[in-house]
């Protein structure tokens, strides 16, 4: 189903996990062309940024996204914890 937003971010974390970070963040774009605001589809987001594009900022602009979208979220506890980490890392990112 191409309107599943569920099956397009796990389609993107596929992609990801094959080493096809671009392509991954392509395919999250779909995503959130289904569902705007859609925290798991941002979380990943964060993810590749962070890790398969080294684009810190990126990766911190979409986990603060998934924490205002659903703060209460598994999601968001996992993005306050991966800007923690970023943050710890880096204390310039953000500034």
């Amino acid at each position: 189903n191409p309107k599943d937003v569920n099956v397009s971010t796990d389609l993107g974390i596929a992609y990801y996990y094959s080493n096809d970070a671009d392509r991954a963040l392509a395919q999250f774009d779909r995503s959130l062309a289904i569902e705007p605001k859609h925290a798991k589809t941002l979380l990943n987001i964060g993810i590749v940024r962070a890790f398969g594009k080294q684009d810190l900022k990126g990766a911190s602009e979409a986990w603060q996204q998934v924490i205002a979208i659903a703060p209460n979220s598994d999601e968001a506890r996992a993005a306050q914890q991966a800007l923690d980490g970023v943050k710890s890392a880096h204390p310039d990112i953000g500034k």
